[in-house]
């Protein structure tokens, strides 16, 4: 694939947008390291002997989850933002560039919708409501979409990124390597940890890729 003319706003944007989802990932994982919890364990039912078990844990986790909220949001903003700006910065406007938009917007989608689901069930057991086995199997159905959108995402970034660079050249396999290495992440706590680490190695490959072009070009 022929690399294209990068545009230097959409660089800046790129890089920006690159490092503050690193940032944000960073705070998110730091909070949840803190706390011992975060929604990553109430994604599944897989940690807990019962539906019971699930919701009192739900409960007593609310208020951390508050407030990873609006970090996580942001931090789907800035993801969304640098893909449609790599797309535009790098001129492809191919297959490839616009599954990744579509794989962005169905990642994202996803995000918001497992974040408000885990959020609207905390309420209600806080409200001495209970969660049924239905609503636990409907937000484990919706993370592992979105976790398959965001492997689709990831290969598509690994073919959108500029190859003519060694950054560049690095994120792309990085990419390629998350995806192949995506089901050892479900493997243990250790793994999980080691395998957000990679992601955030990766955004910050990516801004510092952006940035250099982004100074090259003025």
């Amino acid at each position: 694939m022929t690399d294209k003319p990068f545009s230097t706003n959409y660089n800046r944007v790129v890089a920006v947008a690159a490092s503050c989802g690193a940032i944000l990932v960073c705070l998110i994982v730091g909070i949840t390291l803190v706390n011992g919890t975060g929604y990553q364990d109430f994604e599944s039912i897989r940690n807990y002997r019962t539906v019971d078990e699930y919701a009192a844990r739900l409960a007593t986790s609310s208020s951390v989850l508050r407030a990873i909220y609006p970090l996580d949001t942001l931090y789907i903003f800035a993801y969304l933002i640098m893909v449609f700006a790599m797309v535009l910065a790098t001129g492809q406007t191919t297959p490839v560039g616009i599954l990744a938009c579509v794989a962005a917007l169905g990642t994202a989608s996803l995000d918001f919708i497992e974040n408000n689901h885990i959020l609207a069930m905390a309420a209600a057991v806080e409200r001495g409501y209970e969660v049924s086995m239905g609503r636990v199997t409907f937000e484990t159905v919706i993370t592992q979409t979105k976790f398959n959108f965001g492997l689709l995402l990831t290969l598509c970034l690994s073919f959108l990124l500029p190859g003519h660079t060694k950054g560049g050249l690095c994120a792309r396999w990085l990419a390629r390597a998350l995806v192949v290495l995506a089901p050892v992440a479900l493997l243990s706590p250790i793994a999980t940890l080691a395998y957000i680490s990679m992601n955030i190695l990766f955004a910050g490959i990516i801004a510092a890729v952006f940035f250099q072009a982004s100074s090259s070009n003025m």
